[in-house]
């Protein structure tokens, strides 16, 4: 699998209410392999900020899947139709595994020594933008 933080650990028991507010995602059309990650990374904040709605993997996979759009839901779809219920819609993993697939970056190694290069930094900026 070529993103290991994707996978989400067990919820540990919360702390406070999980009341608090997470931005949800922006839908994933599938058009830009680039939005892939910024989604699933939101999916996994908001899973982090409501451990209690979020107990399984059915939950997240239920959820992310409700911002699918476009190319993205057509794949999706089949798998809310199929009987018996496929795995992937109770399997995070699978679900991530199969969405990096379809519409990741095909080379995210590549991709990002490319962004790293054409990094420049432009008169008026400072360089606490650049910094991580």
């Amino acid at each position: 699998m070529p993103y290991p933080y994707y996978i989400i650990q067990q919820a540990a028991p919360a702390q406070g209410d999980g009341d608090s507010d997470a931005a949800k995602p922006n839908k994933f059309t599938g058009k830009d392999p680039r939005k892939l990650r910024p989604f699933i990374t939101a999916c996994i904040m908001v899973f982090d900020n409501k451990p209690q709605k979020f107990r399984n993997d059915r939950q997240r996979v239920s959820y992310a899947a409700s911002f699918l759009s476009e190319i993205a839901l057509l794949w999706w779809q089949p798998n809310l139709m199929a009987y018996p219920e496929p795995p992937i819609r109770s399997d995070w993993a699978e679900f991530i595994a199969e969405l990096d697939k379809l519409f990741g970056e095909p080379d995210l190694t590549q991709s990002s020594e490319r962004a790293l290069r054409a990094l420049t930094m432009q008169e008026n900026h400072h360089i606490n933008k650049y910094m991580i």
